[in-house]
């Protein structure tokens, strides 16, 4: 095979790849991007704030001394060491490997876990943060107090609805010394979290959302190098914690002043806070600030009523990728199945795009039609490479060929599919959704085998095998034998039609089996579409 030959070959099989690993690239040039100009300014105005370096905090929770607290949505698990959050779950979840509620988190150590409370600039010893609090609870109400040997008391109160995701959460700190004290402090939304699934890891991140001249800025971080600490150029209104599918938000309800900060914690981990301005408190004064605490799905209907909805975010596709998930919940009203809805919306999206899809087709059987004449003209003028290009445009001219006409319909489509890739991909309305012997349309499936094979386990996911079988018979069915055709290129052809499909089984193996169920279902519509074509005489 000749050299170009060779390195178009490479080239194709490199562009596969960057669309499969889409998602990875998002993640590792999109959320990573700095804030405007405007917010650098805006910073550059106001004093800098001292690097932080946060107390390192010890000691860990006790089961036995739990407090649980639950509506009909979300069971929250406090603990007295710290005061803080020791574990959630989502009660309208499933997770079906343990056939119970999904559980968010669990916690060892009250270190950075939600709502602890660690004091900046203060000579308070780390130990006496992470010691227990006196633990009070009536109703729906859970009020937790620590003494300090300063002389400071800090009051954290949790008020439960009976139903949702939002706890209002009151904070106070309270100088009963005979001398003033100051300090900073951070509350926690959380630390970062452990993958529930491997597809999981590029998802996991940190969030600062702010307005800087009148522009609402959403930030991804995802800063775990030990040491190292973001802290936001800018007044934040948010700070939240986050996978794919869930979130740990705290938004200030009083006090408009805290900036987020994210610290890297090392193998792969992160804690991320709200940072307060400096607080002086007199003797026999106290300071009361007053958050609302969310812990819930990526959802917009659930974020809605707190402010938090811009969580919810598609990267630069954002507004096609809602677009098409309003049109997917749409779709489940009337059919009741979240998988039927997907291959509806398979089919309208591919109806909605056919002008493009049947122009960029026409085009490439045009293009395999002069085939023949390119080769007799490469052959007749490969001496003089000015001849040839003139020939070749004369060609292209008479025949109607456009050489990008293949190219350009496609590119023109790859928005609202890389919207609907990504969206898939994060939906959250598609946990516990299922179709056939899928459980859950936002997991890969699974199919238990009596023995174990080598690198797959005891279970296959059937479904991209099915996915491959179809790219298969794809290549098989469509493939057009050209008259006169370079042997080398047929050999080309050939290698990307047995690499092609291997390839995508290998990307798609470990992917929410709604979205292999999106692309199965576009490879068989472009199937059935191409065989219609096949015999078409072109005028």
């Amino acid at each position: 095979m000749k050299d170009m030959e060779k390195r178009t070959l490479l080239a194709l099989v490199l562009s596969f790849l960057v669309l499969g690993f889409y998602p990875v690239i998002l993640e590792k040039f999109y959320p990573q991007a700095k804030a405007p100009v405007a917010a650098r300014q805006t910073a550059a105005l106001q004093p800098a704030a001292p690097v932080v370096k946060p107390l390192l905090s010890h000691g860990e929770f006790a089961d036995a001394k739990d407090v649980v607290l639950a509506n009909r949505d979300l069971r929250v698990v406090l603990n007295p060491a710290g005061g803080a959050v020791r574990e959630i779950s989502f009660l309208n979840f499933v997770d079906h490997a343990k056939n119970a509620p999904i559980r968010f988190f669990s916690l060892k150590s009250p270190s950075r876990a939600t709502t602890f409370v660690d004091l900046v600039d203060s000579p308070v010893d780390p130990k006496e943060l992470s010691g227990d609090y006196v633990v009070t609870r009536q109703g729906h109400t859970l009020t937790a107090i620590r003494e300090l040997s300063s002389g400071l008391r800090i009051t954290k109160e949790y008020r439960f609805q009976e139903a949702g995701y939002g706890v209002d959460l009151g904070l106070s700190f309270e100088n009963g010394s005979d001398k003033p004290l100051d300090f900073r402090y951070q509350l926690y939304a959380g630390s970062s979290l452990d993958p529930r699934h491997s597809i999981d890891n590029q998802y996991l991140e940190a969030n600062f959302y702010s307005h800087v001249s009148d522009r609402a800025v959403l930030r991804h971080i995802n800063e775990t190098k030990p040491g190292k600490v973001v802290q936001s150029q800018d007044v934040v209104e948010w700070v939240a914690v986050k996978d794919r599918h869930f979130s740990v938000i705290l938004k200030p309800k009083t006090e408009k002043t805290f900036t987020g900060l994210v610290e890297g914690l090392g193998q792969r981990h992160f804690g991320a806070s709200l940072l307060s301005e400096k607080i002086i408190l007199a003797p026999k004064t106290a300071v009361n600030h007053s958050f609302v605490l969310y812990a819930g799905p990526n959802e917009v209907a659930a974020l809605l009523p707190f402010g938090l909805d811009p969580i919810v975010n598609f990267g630069k596709m954002d507004l096609i990728g809602k677009l098409l998930v309003g049109m997917l919940e749409l779709l489940n009203r009337v059919f009741h199945n979240y998988g039927i809805a997907i291959i509806i919306l398979t089919l309208l999206t591919n109806l909605l795009l056919f002008p493009l899809t049947r122009l960029s087709f026409m085009s490439m059987k045009r293009m395999q039609l002069v085939q023949p004449h390119m080769n007799k003209l490469k052959e007749q003028h490969k001496h003089n490479p000015e001849r040839l290009n003139k020939e070749t445009m004369e060609l292209y001219k008479k025949h109607k060929v456009n050489p990008f006409g293949g190219c350009l319909p496609m590119l023109l489509q790859m928005p609202i599919f890389i919207a609907l890739y990504v969206a898939l991909s994060k939906s959250v309305i598609l946990i516990n959704s299922k179709l056939l012997w899928i459980k859950d349309l936002s997991l890969p499936d699974s199919v238990p085998l009596p023995f174990a094979l080598p690198f797959l386990g005891a279970e296959i996911h059937v479904l991209p095998l099915l996915m491959v079988g179809a790219m298969v018979i794809q290549q098989k069915m469509t493939q057009v034998k050209v008259d006169g055709q370079d042997p080398n290129l047929e050999m080309q052809q050939k290698m990307m039609s047995a690499i092609m499909p291997v390839m995508f089984g290998f990307i798609f193996y470990s992917m929410p089996s709604g979205l292999v169920l999106y692309w199965l279902t576009n490879t068989v519509w472009m199937t059935l579409y191409q065989l219609s074509l096949k015999n078409t005489t072109l005028a």
